[in-house]
């Protein structure tokens, strides 16, 4: 797996989408999460995808790592083994920034500062 190219782009613009849409499949991925895709595609959510590698894998990582060294250097620098909690949770931060910046900017909208409180208020009833 690979972030996208315009990943730090999209990062800095509070762009990211959401974080199955972060990562793109490479060459060699089906070997170690073949039932997780689907026409080549990541099917469900990605934390399970992570959770279900770090169990499946790396359970006994002191093990794996002395019964077969390049398969754990495979999977720890393939999968992002060590920064996939950062990345997902840098992708749903900013997807709750942009629907809440929606809200409050709508209730801007609604509102203005001659407003009282109990004005103000009235906004968040419903009829």
């Amino acid at each position: 797996m690979k972030l996208i190219e315009d990943y730090t782009e999209r990062f800095h613009n509070y762009t990211l989408p959401s974080p199955e849409k972060c990562f793109e499949l490479e060459d060699g991925d089906e070997i170690y999460i073949k039932r997780w895709i689907t026409n080549g595609k990541i099917n469900g959510k990605l934390k399970d995808v992570f959770e279900w590698i770090e169990k499946k894998y790396l359970s006994n990582k002191e093990e794996l790592e002395k019964t077969d060294k390049k398969k754990y250097e495979e999977i720890v620098r393939r999968f992002y083994i060590k920064n996939w909690r950062i990345i997902l949770l840098m992708s749903e931060y900013q997807i709750k920034y942009r629907y809440y910046t929606k809200v409050i900017e709508s209730i801007k909208e609604k509102s203005f500062s001659g407003m009282d409180n109990k004005e103000f208020l009235k906004l968040f009833q419903k009829e």
